[in-house]
């Protein structure tokens, strides 16, 4: 897929940051409380630039929004290597996270179009993979390229790659040309004020104050019912708990944590790790679980995505449950890749079906704030997390994790199973 080459090319340059920064951090002319604020800035801006690149998308298509983000991209990589100081760096992440969005959005639009209910969790399982493995080359190819090569010439090796991503544009010409059609297709037998479920909207509309925290959580959807709004918000609010615990609480404490539990390190099959080796190789299967993301797909597309969900969150909650006890905490060393396998198909499933939900005249705006509910999730859960650590213990921390991700798992299966019981007997049409 286009796209997939498309992020996985510009994405090496962001990716390898993440490595570098932190650890070679006087080659970058900034001090080292300055790492987090430059690590986060493009995950604030995304707050705001995930609904422009929505307009942006809707505005002009595809195309031309993807161009301009991929020069974005390439020259914010190039920044990194030549420019020092935290003006510019701090500048380049802003930029960046505003290019993400439109990846990102572009990434979302086209596998809903490109796929079926059917296929739709493979598809959008590839297309995640395909951005992983481009940050799994970034981090590993650009650490041991900034070691040989320096800081200059290793980005601008990265920013280099990033250029083979405007020939892949072309491709997606054609696809963008066909796009104003479709939507004028899907506009004569949808419009606006008139849908398959004309009443559910009229009672929506009639209740100002719920319409407005409509729009505010997800985005205005007058097509869709109560029932597929009631599943589109479950649906945002479950990737927001995914995000805030495993990837923000947890990835962001998990380096602290075992400082705590093992100071001294650790010697596994006589071989003795450091404390940053083995935390860059817990974190790192985060990443390679992502790999699978196509066949956690299959398996949603085959078996029922809903059921993926609901059996990935409780093995997260046993690995947040065996972190927060300290005797288990050897098996939860264990556990965590397979914790982190779990996030990486649910988060498949959730991402396919919102994409089926999603109106094809609504889908950059259903699909933009959908990712602004990440980019919250994963904002605030590091902020969370050491603001818990600073007047209690990490065992309150992963607890109160578990917690909220039982709570999203209650929320889950009552709505969907509520949506079911409306599908059968005919309140909901699909």
């Amino acid at each position: 897929m286009l796209m997939t080459a498309v992020s996985a090319a510009v994405i090496m340059g962001d990716s390898m940051i993440y490595n570098v920064l932190p650890s070679r951090v006087e080659a970058f002319g900034v001090s080292v409380g300055l790492v987090g604020v430059l690590l986060s800035a493009n995950r604030v801006v995304r707050l705001a630039s995930n609904s422009l690149a929505a307009w942006a998308l809707e505005r002009f298509g595809i195309v031309a929004p993807l161009t301009v983000a991929i020069v974005i991209a390439i020259g914010t990589t190039a920044a990194y290597g030549v420019g020092r100081g935290f003006a510019v760096l701090v500048a380049a992440r802003v930029l960046w996270g505003i290019a993400f969005s439109v990846f990102r959005l572009t990434g979302y639009m086209v596998v809903i179009e490109e796929s079926r209910d059917s296929n739709r969790g493979r598809i959008m399982g590839f297309f995640t993979s395909g951005v992983r493995s481009g940050s799994i080359f970034g981090v590993l190819a650009g650490g041991l390229l900034f070691d040989v090569a320096g800081k200059t010439a290793s980005f601008l090796v990265m920013a280099g790659f990033g250029l083979l991503a405007l020939p892949a544009v072309a491709g997606l010409h054609r696809r963008s040309d066909d796009e104003p059609r479709a939507l004028a297709a899907a506009s004569s037998t949808m419009p606006p004020s008139v849908s398959p479920h004309s009443d559910a909207t009229t009672r929506d509309r009639t209740d100002g104050k719920r319409k407005w925290l409509w729009n505010v959580l997800v985005s205005p959807v007058p097509e869709l019912s109560v029932g597929e709004r009631r599943r589109v918000l479950t649906l945002c609010f479950t990737y927001f708990c995914f995000h805030l615990v495993m990837n923000g609480v947890l990835v962001g404490s998990l380096g602290y944590l075992l400082s705590q539990r093992l100071p001294s390190g650790a010697t596994i099959l006589g071989v003795a790790l450091g404390i940053a080796t083995l935390n860059g190789f817990l974190i790192s299967t985060r990443w390679i679980a992502g790999l699978a993301a196509p066949f956690f797909g299959y398996l949603g597309d085959r078996h029922g995505r809903e059921k993926i969900v609901a059996g990935a969150i409780p093995i997260c909650v046993i690995g947040l449950a065996l972190l927060a006890i300290p005797e288990t905490f050897g098996a939860a060393v264990v556990w965590l890749p397979l914790a982190f396998g779990a996030v990486a198909a649910a988060i498949t499933a959730l991402d396919s079906t919102i994409g089926g939900l999603a109106p094809p005249r609504r889908r950059a705006r259903v699909m933009s704030r959908y990712a602004t509910w990440q980019d919250v999730g994963s904002a605030i859960g590091p902020l969370a997390a050491y603001a818990v650590i600073g007047f209690a213990s990490l065992t309150l921390v992963y607890l109160t994790g578990a917690a909220v991700l039982v709570m999203a798992l209650a929320v889950f299966l009552t709505v969907f199973r509520l949506s079911a019981q409306d599908r059968t007997s005919g309140v909901i049409g699909t």
